[in-house]
Formats: C-alpha cells, structure tokens, sequence
C-alpha cells in the first residue's frame, strides 16, 4: 500500500512537545516555599518534598529572605509531624465527608479521607528525612564517644533552634490506660519497624551516644581571656543543654528497646534519669489474663515491674547492683594502696642491720 509521503514529511515536521514549554529545575529553597503554600494537589506536595533536599538555599536576589540548612530541616520535621498516627493532629471531625480517589505506588485505588491524605503527605516527609538526613548522619557519625562526631551533631542537631524540634518531634506520649505504657511520638508500635523507620532508631542511637559521649572543649592558654571565657561558656551551655536533654532520651531508648547503648555510662547517671527510669518501669502493668492478679492495675514496685518484664526496671536493678559493686572494689584497692604504703613505710622505718 504505497506511503503518504506529505503526512509523513509533517510528522518529521511537528515540533516536540518539550521543545515548546520552559522547563527548569526549581531555583531555591524561597521558591520552593512559594511554590509549596500555592500547591493544592498531593501530588504537587510530594513533587516537591522529594525534591527539597536537592534544591539550593541560596538567595536570586539581594533582598529575599535568607534559608540555611536547619530552616530546611525545621520545614520537614513540621510536616512530618504526625506521620505515625492517623488519629491524631492530622484528622478533623469534618474529615470523614470528603473522600477522594487515589492510586498508590502500586497502582492500587482506594478511597481515602483528607486525613489520610494529610498522613501520606507526612509519611513522605518523614521518609525523605530518613534518607537525606537519618541515614546521612548514620553513616558519618556514630563512633562511641563525642570526638568521633562530625560537626553536624555538634553545630546542627544539638543546637538551640534545632535541639528542640527533634526533642518534640521524639517526645514521650503516655497513656491513661492501665494496658499501655505510652510511646514515643512520630514511632510506630509494630514489632517489625519498616526500613526508613530503623534508620531513624539508628539516629536516636548516635544522638544518645553523642549526649553521653560528648566532651568540654579544651580551652588553651595562649588563647586571649575574651576568648578563653567564650569557650568556657560554651562549654557550660551545652553541658546545661545536653544534662537536661538525658531524661527525654532515656525514654526514647527504652521505647527503642536500646537502653544496653546507656551500660557504657551506667555509673554517671545522674538522678534525673534514674527518676525517669523509674516513672517509665512504674507504668507497667499486672494483667489478670497473664499474672496472679484478682484485677489488672499498675505495678506498685520496681520488683512488680522486674517481674512483668520491665527493661526499664531491670536497666535499674542491674544499676544499682554495678554501682554497689564499684564501690566496694574501689574500696578494696584503695585500702591495697593504703596498705602498700604503710608496709614501704614499715620497710623505711624498720633498723637497719
């Protein structure tokens, strides 16, 4: 059948359709905020929360508002928040009348609230943090005492704007009911965390580890006094900051199952913590189903809660035992010392032949 060369030659002819629109990658951090608060779509939000940790945070001009790295984080840290629990800051009473279609990655479609769009939408920035950021810090960081941290643990994540939005973003949630302990917020409760969420476990871990492990700056004597006393305050503020921070993340560890990351500083914790590990091993609980018990209730003592399993309580027991046993073969050496000496004096002061 013999070929229409004229409806060929204007295909040849017809321009592409990419060839006939602008395209450009987002400029900056301030465009992609532009750009976030004018999106209506969730696909517009996810677009953009995948693509936030690739865009600069330089400024196009002179008078835009300036970004740095923790303004980035602050963004992600607040939309995720939530992202665990669809029952809670994310659902309205006026959510269950308006329901959408939506095909997830898989191309299965179902109907789903505003609430759970609003809960897809944070699980996505949760993950991108998981990627960009949990796993990132992971892997540089992590050694087992402060001086193997780089600078973002000491600069970033400990710092006055940020410190706190991660204490919140982690905080401990507890429960009214005799059946629960609480959680932590933004961690699910499965037994089996997902890939992402482990990512996050393991940044709590180097967190812990940095809080603990983390040591004074020296302050060198060549250096001038205003210089000297900067650092020493330094130093004092966050010494205050990372003290005050130990009880919040003595929780989030128990929550974590990874208390065994504290045996390294188990004799140096202060009473603060050992108070909190208290609270935590208190909220356990006696079921009539599972224990001798006529009604379920609180456990009444630390013994009560060693017996129902309590890592809390246990982690507590296993402190008050190492710290007894320091002390006394502490006492013992010293009194070998003690009487090493007194037998060289003996030798000294005994006649000579």
């Amino acid at each position: 059948m013999p070929t229409n060369t004229t409806e060929v030659t204007e295909a040849k002819e017809t321009t592409h359709p990419l060839l006939a629109r602008e395209i450009r990658p987002i400029r900056n951090w301030a465009e992609l905020l532009e750009r976030w608060e004018s999106a209506k779509s969730i696909e517009e939000m996810l677009g953009l929360l995948h693509a936030g940790f690739t865009v600069s945070l330089g400024r196009r001009h002179h008078d835009e508002k300036t970004y740095d790295s923790i303004d980035r984080l602050i963004f992600y840290f607040n939309i995720a928040d939530g992202w665990a629990d669809a029952f809670n800051i994310l659902r309205k009473p006026e959510d269950r009348d308006r329901y959408y279609r939506w095909s997830d990655n898989e191309g299965l479609i179902t109907e789903k609230s505003l609430s759970d769009l609003r809960r897809i939408i944070a699980q996505k920035a949760f993950d991108v943090l998981c990627l960009n950021v949990f796993k990132e810090v992971s892997l540089k960081g992590g050694g087992r005492n402060g001086d193997d941290f780089n600078d973002l643990w000491k600069v970033l994540f400990t710092s006055e704007r940020f410190f706190p939005i991660i204490q919140n973003f982690f905080r401990s949630e507890e429960s009214s009911s005799v059946f629960s302990q609480g959680s932590i917020r933004n961690l699910t409760c499965r037994k089996e965390s997902s890939h992402n969420e482990k990512l996050a476990h393991e940044f709590l871990v180097n967190l812990a580890r940095f809080i603990w492990g983390w040591k004074e700056s020296n302050v060198p004597n060549w250096l001038g006094a205003e210089q000297q006393k900067e650092i020493r305050e330094h130093n004092r503020t966050m010494r205050a900051r990372l003290n005050s921070a130990k009880p919040w993340m003595v929780g989030v560890l128990v929550d974590i199952k990874r208390l065994d990351v504290l045996r390294e500083w188990i004799l140096s914790l202060d009473k603060a913590c050992l108070a909190k590990l208290r609270q935590i091993a208190l909220r356990d609980s006696l079921q009539q189903y599972r224990h001798p018990v006529q009604k379920d209730r609180r456990v009444r003592n630390l013994d009560e809660a060693c017996y129902v399993g309590s890592r809390a309580a246990w982690f507590l027991k296993e402190h008050e035992l190492v710290t007894q046993e320091h002390a006394r073969l502490t006492s013992i050496r010293q009194a070998e010392i003690e009487s090493e000496k007194a037998a060289e004096k003996i030798k000294q002061l005994a006649p000579k032949p």
